[in-house]
């Protein structure tokens, strides 16, 4: 599976912000609550994995 998104924030205050690794951390928690292995996120510079 290819999955392909950004994370962009913009004028928002500290405590609001949703990092990539929290959004990449969650997804793999909900992968694996279906039986899936956790996958790894790729960050800029590519490869810079987030997981």
């Amino acid at each position: 599976m290819t999955l392909t998104f950004s994370v962009s924030v913009m004028d928002t205050p500290t405590e609001n912000v949703i990092t990539p690794i929290e959004i990449a951390n969650l997804l793999n928690e909900l992968a694996e609550s279906r039986g899936w292995p956790a996958a790894t996120f790729y960050g800029t510079p590519a490869p810079a994995p987030l997981t």
